[in-house]
């Protein structure tokens, strides 16, 4: 059995090795030509109000692909030290570039091979530690990425006929049920899962939905990138709230729904009180956790120009009013259904699987 599972490891890593080898030498599947950088010459300038540095790049290399591909040219870039509105180039950077005979340019840089790199990393990692449940929870999110590509093809398809919102309604569903399917085998601790997904989530939104409404819907939307552009633009909001506290909402009514299985199916007799008690404790050590993670992930997008907006003398405060008055309101909406999660988890779950274990016992 040892040997079996160094043999599948070994062949695992030696698929990565060849998928990272492909994508470092996948010039042939871009039709924009792509520069293979052989030298740099730097030249240093200061100038501006705060004596900032900027560098004069000459790069030289050859066109690895197309029509072009083994000719020599040299494009031109200006970084500054604070890199706010361009990016200084290394020497094991690869370019796109638009090819001039008077004056080629640079489009951007191609970054794949990093992304590969990581997207490997991650693959090979969540199955090593997780097993069959890792690859299970790789095909919940091929699967969720489909839903997401699918879901966006039918909106910009009939963008006049269909409501954002009511789409991605649909498709949170859709995605409950996929991900809690796949990830866990078909039980009554999952089809528990399921109901308290659903039902936390809606809940939490319509109470989030309900407030912003009730405040005549003053939140900056504005802010958001190139909300301007699009139409229906309130929705996407809307949507973003929605979809914000999902994961969080799903793991929540998975982790109380396993436990309380547990606890049935060591002792059916325990009492509904007992299971009550049990299911608070957890609770306790989920929602602290759970809250860190939506303000990770919800307010890290704008430390960069809160950062920036200090930077240039704006008050802390104002900046994140300034910033990230959006992103403050997807976390509190966010711990909201969280924190509402937890008590719709805990009672359901309780009284679902109870019931469902009497009737087997029947």
């Amino acid at each position: 059995m040892k040997k079996y599972l160094n043999n599948k490891i070994v062949l695992m890593i030696l698929i990565s090795l060849l998928i990272i080898i492909f994508i470092f030498n996948d010039y042939f599947l871009y039709k924009t030509p792509i520069l293979k950088i052989n030298r740099i010459d730097t030249t240093e300038e200061q100038y501006g109000s705060y004596n900032e540095k900027y560098y004069n790049q000459k790069i030289s290399g050859y066109i690895m692909n197309g029509k072009y591909k083994g000719k020599k040219i040299t494009v031109t870039n200006v970084s500054s030290t604070s890199g706010v509105n361009d990016e200084k180039i290394h020497k094991h950077s690869e370019l796109f570039v638009n090819i001039n005979d008077d004056n080629s340019s640079i489009i951007g840089i191609k970054r794949d091979k990093y992304i590969a790199i990581l997207l490997v990393l991650f693959i090979d990692m969540i199955i090593i530690i997780s097993g069959k449940k890792g690859v299970k929870t790789l095909i919940s999110l091929l699967v969720n990425v489909i839903i997401s590509a699918l879901a966006i093809y039918v909106f910009q398809s009939n963008a006049e006929r269909f409501n954002l919102l009511l789409l991605y309604i649909i498709v949170s569903i859709i995605y409950i049920i996929t991900s809690l399917l796949i990830t866990n085998k078909r039980s009554p601790k999952t089809y528990t899962a399921i109901v308290c997904s659903i039902i936390s989530l809606f809940t939490s939104f319509g109470l989030s939905y309900l407030v912003i409404h009730l405040c005549g819907r003053d939140v900056s939307i504005w802010t958001m990138e190139y909300i301007e552009y699009v139409r229906d633009y309130e929705n996407y909001f809307y949507v973003y709230i929605l979809l914000s506290g999902l994961g969080a909402i799903m793991d929540i009514s998975i982790t109380i729904a396993s436990s309380l299985n547990e606890l049935i199916d060591n002792n059916f007799k325990i009492s509904r009180k007992a299971l009550l008690k049990s299911g608070k404790e957890i609770s306790k050590d989920i929602v602290g956790t759970m809250s860190n993670v939506m303000l990770f992930t919800c307010f890290t997008p704008i430390i960069p120009i809160t950062f920036l907006a200090i930077k240039n003398n704006m008050p802390l405060l104002r900046a994140i009013a300034s910033y990230g008055e959006i992103e403050l309101t997807i976390v509190l909406c966010s711990c909201i259904s969280i924190i509402i999660a937890i008590p719709i988890s805990l009672y359901l779950s309780v009284y679902l699987l109870k019931k469902y274990k009497k009737e087997v016992i029947k």
